[in-house]
């Protein structure tokens, strides 16, 4: 297998209020590992023309922290179609393998605003690059159109706009995060919630998302509906739909397990008290069938 090797400069500004790397930052820097292949290849015009992510795919195993090694990505090409292609990462920091990951990819035409073919060249280039296809585990989710829950304004930072004038992949986990933000601010009222000296915090366990349609920079703001899907024994499993209040367009779809913890990151049984609370942002499916989990593997229940 041959691999990209990429070496990221961890910012003090990249920690969040426990002192680790916040969860969003590793899409930062599995993009700019990213850039940094396909402008150093021979087809850097690929990037120019436009290459576009379909979805990110993202599990935590470890924290990362300023100040020490610097964080490795190690990616290399998972599958390769005839416009799309996955990108899977290994992110380490030192010893430790702190995240692993995938991104789909698309070539863009931006004349005509829509995907197109990669070229012979550009295939075989990226086949050079060709890995094992690692299998990551489905979160839960909510079957068809959930009703109900957090809906909040999401308001669009011009800053977030990329070169090709859409809102940048990376800002979307910062809406996600912000959105389950929100939606708990009620139920966790005078509970204890990972602040400093707080004997309990939450951790992003793993998360995706998934892209429909660009953002693009406006003054109205757009709407984010936050529902839960599982209740776990210690774990919470969110969906967010990024929609807009004025057309009938969903521009993403993110699904998150957070573990609540102690101060050392062990799985801790979510309080009966906060279960309870929870109870308003439950999906309330307008299709046939109910929340459901997916899949097996290592995240906590």
């Amino acid at each position: 297998m041959t691999e990209y090797v990429y070496q990221a400069r961890v910012r003090w500004s990249d920690q969040d209020p426990q002192g680790h790397v916040n969860n969003v930052v590793y899409l930062d820097y599995m993009q700019e590992a990213r850039v940094d292949w396909i402008l150093s290849g021979p087809h850097a015009g690929m990037l120019a023309d436009g290459v576009i992510v379909v979805s990110h795919r993202i599990e935590y195993l470890a924290p990362s922290l300023f100040g020490g090694d610097p964080v490795i990505v190690r990616m290399w090409v998972a599958s390769v179609g005839a416009a799309r292609f996955e990108v899977q990462y290994d992110i380490e920091q030192g010893a430790a393998l702190v995240a692993r990951a995938g991104s789909v990819c698309a070539t863009y035409d931006p004349q005509t605003r829509s995907v197109r073919r990669l070229t012979p060249d550009e295939r075989a280039w990226l086949r050079g690059f060709r890995g094992p296809a690692r299998e990551f585990r489905e979160l839960p989710r909510a079957a068809g159109n959930p009703a109900g829950g957090f809906r909040g304004p999401l308001r669009v930072r011009y800053s977030e706009i990329d070169p090709y004038g859409h809102v940048n992949n990376v800002s979307y986990l910062t809406y996600l995060q912000e959105a389950h933000i929100a939606a708990l601010a009620e139920p966790r009222r005078d509970m204890p919630w990972g602040g400093p000296g707080d004997p309990t915090r939450w951790i992003v366990a793993a998360q995706d998302i998934h892209y429909r349609a660009p953002m693009r920079y406006q003054l109205e703001p757009y709407a984010c509906q936050v529902v839960i899907v599982r209740v776990g024994r210690t774990s919470l499993s969110f969906e967010v739909r990024i929609t807009d209040p004025h057309v009938d367009v969903t521009y993403a779809i993110g699904h998150q397990v957070l573990v609540h913890a102690d101060a050392h990151g062990r799985p801790r049984e979510i309080p009966e008290l906060l279960r309870d609370r929870l109870t308003p942002l439950l999906a309330a499916d307008q299709g046939e069938g109910t929340a459901h989990p997916a899949g097996s593997g290592p995240l906590p229940r």
